[in-house]
């Protein structure tokens, strides 16, 4: 299998970017994936192997494992290594085609898709929510909370939170397109809330939505995540931009 790793030299871009090359080969893993070289279960080399294969140092090569895993393409065992899992193969190859278009493109059309649906769902979970509707917003806020007073990521979460905020609208498409999404999404709020002085601000946003869909006033409801959305696009600009 390894000798599929290295067919072809990555192009060694003018500027040496790290990004270029972790993209070319996240690009590289996709094509094996796609050729049924990489299969589920299979172990990929160790990153210090990639790297010797691929000619390039372990900084590209690290943050290539990091996308492919947060579109859940692999999977790391502890003491075992890296493999590929289980996985629809389909959506994840349709997914990196998508990043591999051009990244900072597209996530800022996954803003503008978020609005179309998200703003809606928001809208529809202020006029009819349940009880158990809010406990369930109420816990992920909880644990926000308690991963934003340990110094944790909380992107996941985050996730979580609005995924419970659509499950509040009660309506099954809309819940399917966010599932149909759900890896570029991830990918988006890893990017974005790579900043950490934005997690309580990301908080106190969820917060303030959650307490307009309590109250039922979905006017509220859109405009407090119409906002928070906003400032999601400009922190996910500032970062695209300083890469």
């Amino acid at each position: 299998m390894n000798n599929f790793f290295v067919e072809k030299p990555l192009k060694k871009f003018a500027e040496d970017s790290s990004d270029a090359l972790y993209m070319q080969i996240v690009s590289r893993i996709q094509q094996l994936m796609r050729e049924g070289h990489l299969k589920e279960g299979d172990k990929l080399p160790s990153e210090r192997e990639l790297a010797e294969m691929f000619a390039v140092s372990r900084v590209p090569v690290r943050e290539a494992l990091k996308v492919l895993e947060f579109l859940g393409a692999i999977q790391h065992r502890r003491g075992e290594g890296v493999f590929v899992k289980k996985i629809e193969m389909k959506r994840i190859l349709h997914t990196l085609d998508f990043l591999m278009t051009d990244p900072a493109d597209q996530l800022m059309n996954l803003f503008e898709a978020r609005e179309a649906f998200e703003i809606q769902a928001v809208r529809l979970a202020a006029e009819r929510r349940t009880e158990a509707d809010i406990e369930a917003i109420q816990e992920v806020l909880l644990e926000m909370k308690f991963l934003i007073s340990n110094g944790k990521p909380v992107y996941d979460v985050s996730t979580k939170f609005h995924t419970a905020v659509i499950a509040a609208a009660h309506n099954e498409i809309i819940s399917e397109v966010n599932e149909f999404l759900s890896d570029l999404l991830t990918y988006s709020r890893q990017k974005s809330l790579s900043d950490v002085t934005r997690h309580n601000e990301s908080l106190q946003y969820h917060q303030l939505i959650l307490q307009h869909i309590v109250e039922k006033d979905a006017q509220a409801a859109v405009a407090a995540m119409q906002e928070h959305l906003n400032n999601a696009k400009i922190a996910i600009q500032r970062i695209i931009r300083s890469e």
